[in-house]
């Protein structure tokens, strides 16, 4: 089985994407990193390490020493599940919200401001309540995905311009796996 992992630096930016065959609970184990990401790898002491799978948990891990495109890592410690959750990536992207327990009908369109695999922060012109569930079409995966979102919070900028933020609800395992792929993906195309 291959383990599959995204690589962050200190201040939690995305450097690498690493697979390794060996467990990662071991003491020291191998892990193989793209031949054009060795380097930025190779500048740290330290790195993050979040995996795709949800069962296997996040790491923080001391490069050893580097042979090729592999690295030889050793267990610090074993990181909360928050660590995948909270990785959150500013993405744009124009889409649509669609009312589940507002008093709302129709739709309305929102504008992206990040994605996490926990959930979305947005802009849109309406007024919406906290607490207020939602439907929400996510384009930026494998497949538009259309989710459901409660609102958490909302902000007025200082453009006047208004911003949510929701948590996805009762995603099914293959939702979350594609919303954390899609998360994935991006973090290392936007570094």
């Amino acid at each position: 089985m291959a383990y599959k992992y995204l690589l962050l630096d200190s201040q939690g930016n995305a450097i690498a994407h690493g697979t390794t065959r060996q467990r990662p609970t071991e003491k020291v184990w191998r892990l193989q990193v793209g031949d054009r990401d060795i380097d930025a790898v190779m500048r740290h002491a330290n790195i993050t390490l979040v995996s795709v799978a949800e069962q296997s948990p996040g790491l923080e891990a001391r490069i050893i020493r580097q042979e090729g495109d592999q690295i030889e890592l050793e267990l610090v410690c074993t990181l909360e599940e928050d660590v995948r959750k909270n990785l959150r990536i500013p993405v744009r992207f124009v889409s649509y919200l669609y009312p589940v327990s507002g008093s709302w009908k129709g739709r309305v369109p929102i504008v992206s401001k990040d994605l996490s695999c926990g959930g979305l922060a947005f802009y849109c012109p309406r007024p919406l309540d906290t607490g207020e569930t939602v439907e929400v079409v996510v384009p930026v995966t494998t497949q538009p995905l259309v989710l459901p979102l409660r609102i958490l919070r909302m902000r007025t900028c200082p453009d006047g311009e208004t911003f949510y933020a929701g948590c996805f609800i009762d995603l099914v395992r293959e939702e979350e796996s594609m919303v954390r792929e899609a998360v994935f993906s991006l973090q290392i195309q936007n570094n």
